[in-house]
């Protein structure tokens, strides 16, 4: 998905009306199913990684300075995309303890039977 910022439920409303799976813990647009059983927990909507393009080094003097650059010296947080040529910036955290539980919990349970309402 790519949000316009500043939409009054943009997310929750189009996982859940256009694409039929509500976000998970989401009690008002998750279709009466009380919210998968989340007991409250919140929603678990999280961005745990963000890709930019680099303002510096997709300008013209900051093109130069790239291109000159070792690649082996360059932070590992920058690459150039294949595509377009266009110096991209990678930023990520690890999942906070909520969410990497729940998908924990999935992985163990995913080859179970499930009951059916």
């Amino acid at each position: 998905m790519k949000p316009i910022s500043g939409r009054f439920h943009q997310l929750r409303r189009h996982m859940a009306w256009i694409c039929k799976t509500p976000i998970a813990g989401d009690k008002r647009y998750d279709g009466g199913r009380a919210a998968m059983g989340l007991n409250d927990r919140g929603l678990f909507l999280c961005s745990n990684g963000l890709l930019l393009e680099h303002p510096y080094y997709n300008s013209k003097k900051g093109r130069a300075e790239w291109k000159s650059m070792d690649p082996s010296t360059r932070p590992k947080e920058l690459f150039e995309r294949d595509d377009d040529g266009k110096v991209m910036v990678r930023v990520g955290i690890p999942l906070p303890d909520k969410y990497q539980n729940l998908l924990d919990w999935e992985e163990r349970h995913a080859d179970q039977p499930r009951l059916v309402e």
